[in-house]
């Protein structure tokens, strides 16, 4: 419902306006008009273009270590600051993310202390602006949660629009236009406008269960039509961005959330089906997945086969990550209580490629601690909000609330060996987190 509508409305049924409309009482129509284009553009466009940037890291960056994605989050608290929001209703949306955000706030606090032993502090903010992300994004949903809380269950479809529009339509144009290649291609791997191909690949892992819910909710056949299509393209392209373990994390995920719902509907013959469809699926993939995996990218296609064949403890990238791991414990040993330095490279490499050894080396063990707390935190959530649909509770928003969970936990299992939270890609984290704790908790007969 629009400002003018509510508007409307209470001037004829001579009912109180609710609390953020005072001052829209015996305004002209033409106007309250105006005040509501302007407040629809103050919460709405800071949004699209905060997840806009976040599929821009290198068109916007400057030099070598900087990008105006970083600056983008700035956008999401203007709103709040401009906006009059009641003090109790801030407060209540803080309670709900209390814990995450006090073991994020710790962890500015260990990055800090942390710079005695840094090399170079600048590197700290490796670990406190993901940190701080939250807190802007948190801002401009609590604003959205009380003006529009409806808009709130369109982030979900904007991210895939993004994705399709910065990711699907590129690599649409290379494969026509292949001189187009050098601009979104590495040596082999699609890594899109992100600095490399495993940011890529773990961002768009990230929506996989978003689309598969879209396809289980849709009604009509040519939306089932749709978003089965658009799940072939979007994991034809995370195939193309090459990382395997965020392919593999991604669809498991997907299969066991459209498992869990054909088990939610209770009915046998939809069950039955499902687990017949993902046998074979299992059956044509061990045949012939190799086979169309040497068709579409032979390089990626021999690397999955060496996985295959040899096991993933054999496999190179794992041997090298095995030295990092080592170096990052043995770092992290030495100082133990604040750490190396919030941020600190190893090896030469910007992160440890393990999360918690990657905290544990740059803020010491609480940050460890800390990061662990955190992952099983969302990773709860997500195990608990699986339980209450797959019981039958809830309705089609908590299947979405389910959905948006999942992208956050393929994002945190992700991280456990790729990117360690990297400023780049935590928008992915928060962005789906926070957007299913506050669909999940909206109360209806707020505006909007």
């Amino acid at each position: 419902m629009s400002l003018l509508e509510q508007w409307k409305g209470a001037m004829n049924n001579q009912e109180p306006i609710a609390e953020p409309l005072p001052r829209f009482v015996g305004m002209d129509p033409t106007h309250l008009r105006r005040e509501s284009l302007a407040l629809n553009l103050l919460i709405q466009v800071p949004l699209y273009l905060y997840l806009c940037s976040l599929w821009l890291v290198r068109p916007l960056a400057l030099g070598d270590t900087f990008s105006l994605t970083l600056m983008a989050p700035g956008f999401l608290l203007v709103a709040l600051i401009v906006l009059r929001i009641p003090r109790e209703f801030f407060l209540s949306k803080i309670r709900l993310v209390r814990f995450e955000f006090f073991l994020l706030l710790s962890f500015v606090l260990l990055s800090i202390l942390s710079l005695v032993n840094s090399d170079s502090p600048i590197r700290s903010f490796r670990i406190i602006f993901p940190s701080l992300l939250p807190f802007a994004i948190f801002a401009h949903y609590v604003v959205l949660a009380w003006f529009a809380p409806h808009l709130l269950q369109r982030v979900p479809r904007l991210l895939i629009a993004c994705a399709v529009i910065f990711s699907v339509i590129p690599l649409g144009l290379t494969i026509l236009v292949p001189p187009l290649e050098p601009l979104v291609f590495g040596s082999y791997r699609m890594k899109g406008f992100f600095e490399n191909p495993i940011q890529h690949s773990i961002c768009l892992a990230t929506l996989m269960p978003l689309i598969t819910v879209e396809f289980s909710l849709a009604k009509k056949f040519r939306w089932k039509i749709f978003w089965s299509l658009l799940f072939v393209v979007m994991l034809y392209t995370l195939f193309r961005a090459g990382s395997k373990s965020a392919m593999g994390v991604a669809f498991l995920f997907s299969v066991m959330l459209y498992a869990l719902l054909a088990f939610r509907s209770r009915n046998f013959v939809k069950i039955a089906t499902v687990l017949v469809g993902l046998v074979l699926a299992g059956i044509f993939l061990k045949l012939f997945g190799l086979m169309i995996a040497e068709m579409i990218n032979p390089i990626i296609a021999e690397k999955i086969r060496s996985i295959i064949e040899g096991g993933v403890s054999n496999y190179q990238s794992i041997e090298s990550r095995k030295l990092l791991w080592e170096e990052a414990i043995r770092q992290g040993k030495m100082h133990w209580l604040v750490g190396t330095g919030a941020g600190e490279k190893v090896h030469g490499i910007s992160h440890s490629h393990n999360l918690v050894l990657d905290y544990f080396k740059g803020i010491g063990i609480f940050g460890a601690i800390g990061i662990a707390l955190l992952c099983l935190s969302i990773i709860g959530r997500t195990g608990w909000k699986a339980l209450t649909v797959v019981s039958g509770r809830g309705c089609e928003i908590d299947i979405r609330v389910l959905a948006c969970l999942i992208g956050s936990t393929v994002y945190v299992i992700c991280n456990q060996l790729s990117d360690c939270f990297g400023p780049t890609t935590i928008g992915f984290l928060w962005v789906n987190y926070l957007t299913a704790v506050f669909m999940e908790r909206e109360k209806p007969g707020r505006l909007g």
